[in-house]
């Protein structure tokens, strides 16, 4: 989207560019979803801003999420609003936030079931008695107690982040479903290729890695380096990129050389702490 930027609570691009016709492909990096999508700040429009100018609309929908009735005819609202001189070549900081934040929300959820019990520490800090009075509060018109109590309270929580996974994975795939014309004719968002990209991690069940780097620790399926987009290596790696394997290779590297040093310039003892000046008889080293 050519001049994409953020203008105060908006972003806003170049009056008549969603019209103009597409000349180039543009390709999101390997691992975009767990990678600049989830790391990035939601609130950080200029970032957004140049997700768009790289790679096109941002993408998103109401339809992807479960809201109340109160809170969705807010949200319409900023749908329906317009940049006072963009006109509907805009989008209001709001949205950017909630999708971004509904995206990661997605993400996290299904990289926390692919590791032993990190969906149940995930959930964890929605479960507390704090919660659990809230939720029973806004339950109180039902004839029973709901949540009964914490466990079923953190039942619910996982119960909910699954289903939300399923929602936005759904909706952001939509373009990709069956039917006529070319995915240029559906147009394709940043939003629905990072799903795509999570949905094919999903069938291919490509193995989560964890960067070696003990300064990254970033999840991964393919390192990022020098090789042609696509050619990423995927087996016999322990760095999310080949910068993240030279900084660790360096800094072992140079652990090793402090390890070293001290045996290395302290000077030998001499027998009872006495010098060779001390001894005629003896010669100088």
């Amino acid at each position: 989207m050519p001049g994409a930027r953020a203008d105060g609570e908006w972003i806003v691009w170049d009056m008549g560019a969603p019209l103009a016709p597409q000349t180039e492909t543009a390709y999101l990096p390997e691992d975009f979803y767990m990678r600049e999508l989830l790391e990035a700040d939601p609130g950080d429009l200029h970032t957004v801003a140049s997700w768009m100018r790289a790679y096109g609309r941002l993408g998103g929908s109401l339809e992807w999420g479960s809201w109340d009735s109160e809170e969705l005819d807010r949200l319409r609202e900023f749908e329906e609003r317009e940049h006072p001189q963009f006109g509907p070549w805009s989008l209001h900081g709001d949205l950017v936030r909630l999708h971004i934040c509904e995206a990661q929300r997605a993400v996290a959820t299904w990289l926390s079931c692919r590791r032993e019990g990190a969906l149940d520490a995930l959930v964890e800090t929605e479960v507390s008695e704090e919660h659990l009075a809230q939720a029973q509060a806004e339950n109180s018109h039902r004839d029973d107690v709901y949540p009964r109590d914490l466990d079923d309270l953190r039942d619910i929580t996982l119960a909910v982040r699954l289903a939300q996974l399923r929602w936005t994975l759904g909706g952001a795939l939509a373009p990709f479903s069956v039917g006529l014309g070319s995915l240029t004719d559906r147009c394709p968002s940043i939003l629905s290729v990072a799903f795509l990209q999570l949905y094919n991690h999903m069938a291919e069940e490509a193995t989560v890695r964890e960067c070696a780097s003990e300064t990254c620790r970033r999840s991964f399926v393919r390192q990022r380096g020098r090789a042609e987009y696509g050619q990423n290596r995927t087996s016999g790696i322990k760095y999310c990129t080949r910068e993240c394997a030279r900084a660790q290779a360096q800094r072992e590297l140079r652990r090793r050389r402090r390890q070293q040093a001290p045996a290395a310039t302290a000077p030998a003892p001499h027998p009872h702490g006495t010098k060779a000046a001390d001894h005629p008889g003896m010669a100088s080293e």
